[in-house]
């Protein structure tokens, strides 16, 4: 039972409160300092992934892939489209789609959901494999079941024809003349009698609803067509790929140019990733005199070695190229002149780098491929830092880590010994409160016989 304070009339609750508060200033400043250090290992891995996100944008542009990269130019896009991989010729020619790629689809004749078939056996394609065996119970709906089931290359499903009558529609799962519908009676059975599935001396079925047939274009108004089993070519000009759409009474012309678009686009992402980096950076690092405040890396010296050697590198020359294109900046790649918005940021003047690109882009990716210069050594610099066994990054994630746990570590001992504290505390009031109420009590004692003898003796 606590007393608390009724015999010495100390609020002891509070006292012992406040002691406790006292004493925890100990586990606030190791809390604090906790705080400050996940902070510093946030910091880090919000560097690491911007870091990252710079490798990222500058893969593309190590590789001359990207420099050759082409553009496409369609007059009538609704009759074809078309791709280009790099290094493809740059020409122009023309198009004419006489016919798109169908699949062969035919169907049976009408009846009723719930008739049966005739009995019998019939062999999809020339494979012996697949027999499709039908009995007498069996209805359009299961036949198409079985077709389906067999995976022989041709689909099955049932369609309504009106009046309370279906047909089985079969469809061949690829287009093209090469990939008929083919279907033949076996054991003198007459399933596919019954359903007017038997094709003529020409292969030809009496409710075709779709002939199989190759797609077929002209090319640069050459009579002699070229076909293709579906309605994709890919075999006529080196790394162009025509799609075809619809058939067109007049040819399309095609243009395939430099995409000198695209590498700007990259080269601006690269760049638009290293300010992002170089500004975080920037207001981790900083300091406010005004406010005597500092960002939460700042004074480390890993900020500043990343910030110098990235700006640093861009202005390395490529050694192995002629003076007159072995720089950056001699592609539009610089700093944001002084007194302007873009001051101290890196620059992409893309007219510029464009044209260079248009007028020799084998040169302009000489400059960003070579085996030294500021890409290279950029990329290599980023790969260290990005070490995931000894780079710096990887160092410092483990050491604060490792502080973080051996606070928590202390944090808990401290818990562990205020609680104690606590407990020796409670237990040091409640005997002070028992001794002063036996005191009390021997007090009340004495006063009773001390006044009881007096009122006696009167």
């Amino acid at each position: 039972m606590r007393l608390g304070g009724l015999i010495s009339g100390t609020d002891t609750e509070t006292l012992i409160s406040a002691l406790m508060e006292l004493e925890r200033t100990r586990i606030y400043r190791q809390e604090n300092q906790q705080v400050e250090l996940q902070q510093k290992q946030k910091a880090w891995r919000d560097v690491r992934s911007l870091i990252q996100k710079v490798q990222d944008k500058l893969d593309p542009l190590r590789l001359p892939t990207i420099f050759r990269s082409r553009k496409v130019t369609v007059s009538d896009d609704s009759v074809l489209s078309v791709t280009a991989e790099p290094g493809a010729a740059q020409t122009s020619y023309t198009i004419k789609v006489n016919k798109l790629a169908q699949s062969h689809m035919v169907a049976s004749r009408a009846m009723g959901l719930e008739d049966t078939l005739s009995a019998g056996r019939f062999q999809i394609g020339d494979d012996p494999a697949n027999v499709i065996e039908v009995e007498a119970e069996d209805t359009l709906s299961t036949l198409a079941a079985k077709i389906n089931r067999l995976n022989a290359g041709v689909t099955a499903h049932v369609v309504s024809a009106g009046n309370d009558q279906y047909r089985i529609v079969l469809t061949s799962t690829k287009s093209g003349a090469a990939h008929r519908i083919q279907l033949s009676q076996l054991d003198g059975g007459a399933t596919l009698q019954d359903l007017e599935l038997v094709a003529d001396a020409e292969g030809e079925f009496r409710h075709t609803i779709s002939a199989a047939q190759d797609a077929e274009i002209e090319l640069n108004g050459d009579p002699k067509p070229y076909t293709s089993s579906t309605n994709t070519f890919s075999n006529i000009l080196p790394g162009i790929t025509i799609t075809v759409k619809k058939p067109s009474s007049e040819a399309v012309t095609v243009t395939v140019d430099m995409d000198a678009g695209k590498v700007v686009q990259a080269v601006k992402d690269w760049v638009s990733a290293l300010n992002t980096l170089q500004d975080q950076l920037k207001t981790l690092s900083a300091y406010d005199s005004e406010k005597k405040t500092a960002g939460i890396l700042n004074g480390d010296s890993l900020v500043r070695s990343i910030q110098f050697n990235l700006r640093d590198l861009l202005s390395r020359k490529v050694e192995s190229l002629p003076e007159t294109l072995n720089m950056l900046s001699q592609v539009g790649i610089g700093y944001g002149a002084y007194g302007s918005a873009d001051y101290g940021k890196i620059v992409v003047d893309e007219t510029k780098l464009k044209a260079a690109i248009e007028r020799d882009p084998e040169a302009v990716a000489k400059l960003f491929n070579a085996e030294t210069g500021p890409i290279a050594e950029m990329n290599a610099y980023i790969k260290t830092l990005l070490d995931s066994q000894e780079g710096p990054f990887k160092v410092r994630d483990e050491s604060l880590t490792k502080q973080i746990n051996r606070i928590t570590e202390t944090i808990e001992r401290l818990e562990y010994q205020l609680e104690l504290r606590e407990q020796t505390l409670r237990r040091q009031f409640q005997q002070m409160e028992e001794v002063m109420a036996k005191l009390q009590s021997q007090g009340n004692y004495f006063m009773m016989q001390l006044f009881g003898g007096m009122f006696q003796s009167q």
